[in-house]
């Protein structure tokens, strides 16, 4: 299996590989909201390669622009996908463009270091300046520099890069994978280095040891739920008492994972809407996907808190809140909410009018509604 290029950047982060400030986009308006300074680079987030020549990747210097590039690319097909989120990561200004990668050869059966001087999209030339170091018995930081000296590279890079490699090679053998890549390299003027794009590939049984290499399938195979019913994923790990509920797979997944980053422990998540770009998803299978979700909901005393996040228009918004809430009539009158049986915190994308459901907790930005909803499920 292959992971998307914001999963294979997390995967960097855990190890050390730097990567520049991102933030996942599931909808063009949740632009208005961008942590990152621009100018910024948008990105789709498909596995068909050659995103960059076919228009999957723009840079934009404004919000304006931004919205109008990310509506571009959500409706872009790249070889036949269309993507369920963007990237939206900060512009780096580099000098030179390099790759590497650590691949488990079969044939060999022993992990090969890859390099070329000449990386990024001109895949000719990067072939052709191609080196390999065959991994013999275990990593040492000399095959890491004897690969460096067939690439031409020489000086002060030698040590960072090194220490690139290594890391890479940790992640193959930690998280049982079959390949990690990183094309481009990014070496701006200073001689620092930056992932720019990266790729991995997970061997089968890296998804049976390794959960959180499993929730990335997860949410890769949303696209194979039938429209009649609504995607669920549910935690692994008990002890969660908080249940989620999105419109859109990626503000599911962003949803999920901060939720876990900031210290929470997710119970369940259910997701509306169409489950990949171009899908018609209409009222009346939103109606019915509220009307299951809260069936599930109501069998599962273990979820003290109800996180909605809702990225979708307005009056898309105001019915889900609005069906959802019938369900629990008390918080539309209750004051103290430390009487109710179910604290819902409710974060809307765009704003909504809030007296449409007085009794729960308002947050209007992502991070702070999830510290909310932790903080709520611990006291």
């Amino acid at each position: 299996m292959e992971l998307l290029e914001y999963q294979a950047k997390q995967l960097f982060e855990q190890v050390g590989i730097p990567t520049l400030p991102s933030q996942i986009i599931a909808d063009p308006r949740e632009l208005k909201q961008l942590q990152i300074p621009y100018p910024i680079v948008l990105k789709s987030q498909v596995r068909a390669g050659g995103r960059g020549k076919a228009g999957g990747i723009k840079r934009v210097q404004n919000t304006i622009d931004a919205i109008a590039a990310a509506r571009n690319i959500f409706n872009l097909a790249i070889a036949g996908q269309y993507p369920d989120v963007l990237l939206a990561e900060a512009h780096y200004e580099r000098k030179q463009e390099i790759f590497l990668a650590v691949v488990l050869d079969y044939e060999l059966q022993r992990p090969v270091l890859l390099g070329s001087a000449h990386g990024g999209m001109e895949i000719e030339q990067l072939l052709a300046n191609l080196h390999q170091v065959v991994i013999q018995d275990f990593f040492s930081p000399f095959q890491a520099r004897h690969l460096l000296n067939k690439m031409g590279i020489r000086g002060p890079l030698v040590p960072a890069l090194s220490d690139i490699i290594k890391k890479m090679y940790d992640l193959l053998l930690g998280k049982d994978l079959e390949l990690v890549e990183i094309n481009p390299l990014g070496i701006n003027q200073a001689g620092e280095l930056m992932a720019l794009d990266g790729k991995v590939t997970v061997h089968d049984t890296a998804l049976r040891k390794h959960p959180e290499i499993d929730l990335f399938y997860a949410h890769q195979n949303q696209g194979n739920y039938p429209m009649g019913d609504p995607l669920a994923w549910q935690s692994e790990v008990p002890g969660g008492k908080v249940g989620i509920v999105c419109y859109g797979v990626g503000a599911a997944a962003l949803s999920w994972d901060l939720l876990q980053e900031l210290g929470g422990q997710p119970a369940y998540c259910w997701i509306l809407g169409p489950q990949s770009q171009g899908l018609v998803f209409s009222p009346y299978d939103l109606e019915g996907h509220i009307g299951l979700i809260l069936e599930q909901l109501a069998s599962l005393p273990e979820i003290e808190v109800l996180f909605l996040n809702l990225v979708a228009d307005k009056e898309i918004n105001q019915q889900i809140l609005a069906k959802v809430i019938a369900s629990f009539p008390g918080l539309a009158t209750e004051k103290d909410l430390g009487h109710s049986p179910m604290q819902i915190v409710v974060r809307c994308l765009p704003d909504i009018d809030q007296t449409i459901a007085p009794g729960c907790h308002w947050e209007s930005d992502l991070e702070a509604a999830i510290h909310q909803a932790i903080a709520l499920s611990k006291a």
